[in-house]
């Protein structure tokens, strides 16, 4: 194995950085026209000052489920996911403001609020109503809010390893950027492999063109990443700075009305089960599971698992 190792990378190395460049990003681009063409869904755009480009796979189905990604992540990722829910739901997905080919500007802020604002616009837009939504970090924490301003919309919420919460005492992603450590500032592979590592307890098998390819990306967006960071924390530079209380999720949590899961891998490094049990606690009714080795994104860790765990606490609702 070892030996097979190295030849691939000598192979990988005697191939024209160009050539390696160029193949990397086409044979992604072609694997996810693939990965629509299964799932029966197409690419559209929403917007025209604010573009928010969305997959959606429409069957006319009875029940609605709309995806939220996290931070740096793009919709594409939920493809293995939607694979296993096509065929009891249609499906949407957005790239959310600032990541993916949805919009990026300068003079926006990319704050939860403005988040808020975006979102809410954009479900408008597609009339769907009564839909089961579901948020991965800060499309969690953006979950939140849409639950607490149209839960006449929302049939239920899961909220998957949920940003926007902020404890104290706890280790997070927050406290790392805070004390001048930017897990999404990636200048060299050695950091990329890092980041691939943190956010994934099993990182995913990605072919070494396209693994280069979407290094490349990050690199390309590292200062972009850090000033929507940035804009996360408005302003705040240290957690005990009393304006984090001011557009954290903790105190709103308790408002939530709707049927809420909560998954989280017990794994994840961004933000420790600790967190998980603080939202389970503040939110009324809610369940928890805990996945076991699964990091900050389960959802592309075990797609399976955890398709079958938005099934299972669906169908109970339905009941």
């Amino acid at each position: 194995m070892k030996l097979a190792q190295t030849l691939r990378e000598e192979i990988v190395r005697s191939i024209p950085a160009h050539w390696k460049e160029n193949f990397g990003e086409d044979f992604y681009e072609q694997y996810l026209k693939l990965r629509l063409k299964f799932l029966k869904a197409r690419v559209e755009w929403y917007g025209a000052e604010h573009k928010i480009e969305y997959m959606i796979a429409e069957q006319g189905r009875a029940e609605r489920l709309i995806f939220l990604p996290g931070f740096a992540d793009t919709k594409e990722n939920f493809y293995n996911s939607a694979q296993f829910l096509v065929n009891e739901f249609d499906v949407m997905v957005p790239d959310l403001p600032g990541f993916g080919r949805s919009f990026k500007r300068k003079g926006e802020t990319y704050n939860l609020s403005n988040y808020k604002k975006w979102m809410v616009e954009f479900i408008e837009s597609t009339g769907w109503t009564d839909f089961h939504l579901v948020g991965n970090s800060l499309g969690g924490a953006v979950a939140v809010d849409l639950a607490l301003v149209m839960p006449e919309k929302i049939k239920s919420l899961t909220l998957v390893d949920c940003a926007g919460v902020v404890l104290r005492d706890q280790p997070s992603i927050y406290r790392e950027f805070l004390e001048g450590r930017n897990i999404f500032s990636i200048h060299s592979e050695l950091q990329f492999d890092y980041f691939l590592n943190r956010v994934f307890h099993t990182p995913p098998v990605i072919p070494p063109f396209v693994w280069n390819h979407l290094y490349r990306e990050f690199q390309k967006h590292s200062k972009w990443h850090n000033k929507v960071l940035s804009d996360l924390l408005e302003g705040v530079s240290t957690l005990d700075d009393p304006r984090l209380d001011e557009f954290t999720l903790n105190h709103r949590l308790k408002h939530i009305a709707v049927p809420t899961m909560i998954v989280w891998g017990d794994e994840d490094t961004f933000f420790p089960p600790a967190t998980a049990d603080f939202i389970h606690s503040q939110i009324p009714g809610s369940v928890l599971y805990l996945l076991a080795d699964r990091g900050h994104g389960p959802q592309v860790e075990a797609p399976l698992q955890f398709a079958q765990l938005i099934k299972k606490f669906m169908r109970r609702q339905l009941r």
